[in-house]
């Protein structure tokens, strides 16, 4: 295996976290190589090590974050400043390709600051539907697990005013010239090359106004499907409810003259949290395991059925922040 841990030997003799993947090992012909890499991040607090020549998250395979409360692991590293290789019991031959500050090993890259913990700004607008007062508290108790378990430090929550069900998506940086390209009254508020995004959020308004008289009695009544650690699956509750979703969702495509960029199945999901570093390991993949497992007992007990209603023009602020459209003022 290959392993991470404090100590030498290890405290208690076990290591935090651990792989058995066949690419994270030496290769068992002496006459073949592999290319790794290791990194300690103390900003971030995270160690890790995968494979390949340049670091990132898809290639990684094994990580860890000291940012939680077993012992004091960061604060065990914080004035790390010397690196030793060694061979350990197995011979082998190594050659040191590159040493360099540790990169960015985030997955929502641009769109995610992981040393100050923060989103960065993200533009768009879609349609969505927000989750009543009884299932909203419900995902606060998910959200609530997801935190309090040993991958906590992993993933950021979404701020629980803003889950929602994504179910129409308009705008976004790469489709705004769709939109441009369309209306006239949109290039005539902007000023040289720059585009107002409170003209294209007011444009996209006025082209659903007429949907939106009918919010008050649109509703799509959604059943539990399944679940993981970051998103809940719903499905519609018989056939009549997914003609009326269909029916919905193509008077808003024809209304607005643009095309949904979601697809079925994330028409029916809503994030409550996203990774923000990958889950790698032998012990957090079964930790994340048994957290699946609790997340979709306690929703297959409590979910029942939910009557999403209201739909309202969303614009988002981030990836996972949103505030309703507002005609009088900018967004």
């Amino acid at each position: 295996m290959t392993s991470v841990g404090l100590g030498n030997p290890y405290l208690k003799k076990e290591p935090i976290d651990f792989t058995k993947q066949a690419d994270a090992l030496l290769t068992n012909n002496p006459e073949k190589s592999r290319t790794y890499w290791f990194l300690y991040d103390r900003i971030v607090q995270v160690a890790a090590m995968g494979i390949q020549a340049v670091p990132q998250a898809d290639v990684c395979r094994l990580l860890c974050r000291f940012r939680d409360s077993i012992g004091f692991r960061a604060e065990v590293c914080e004035q790390v400043r010397y690196i030793i290789v060694s061979s350990g019991k197995r011979p082998v031959s190594l050659r040191i390709v590159h040493i360099g500050p540790p990169p960015d090993l985030s997955i929502p890259r641009h769109q995610f600051d992981p040393i100050s913990w923060e989103e960065l700004p993200w533009q768009g607008c879609s349609c969505v539907f927000q989750l009543d007062e009884k299932h909203l508290e419900l995902m606060k108790r998910v959200q609530a697990l997801v935190s309090a378990s040993p991958l906590g430090p992993l993933y950021q929550l979404v701020p629980p005013e803003c889950i929602c069900l994504n179910a129409v998506r308009l705008l976004d940086p790469f489709r705004r010239p769709e939109l441009i390209h369309q209306s006239q009254s949109v290039v005539a508020e902007c000023s040289g090359d720059h585009v107002d995004w409170a003209a294209c959020y007011a444009e996209v308004h006025r082209r659903l106004e007429a949907v939106f008289h009918s919010a008050p009695w649109t509703y799509w009544p959604m059943r539990f499907e399944r679940a993981d650690c970051t998103s809940v699956l719903l499905a519609p509750t018989g056939p009549g409810s997914q003609a009326c979703v269909s029916s919905w969702v193509k008077a808003v495509e024809e209304a607005c003259g643009l095309c949904n960029a979601a697809t079925t199945r994330e028409m029916l999901t809503f994030c409550f949290a996203f990774e923000v570093f990958p889950v790698e390991g032998e012990n957090a993949a079964q930790v994340r395991r048994d957290l699946v497992r609790e997340i979709k007992s306690i929703l297959e007990k409590e979910w029942d059925t939910m009557d999403f209603r209201c739909p309202t023009l969303a614009v988002w602020q981030t990836k996972s922040t949103w505030l309703p459209f507002q005609a009088t003022a900018p967004p």
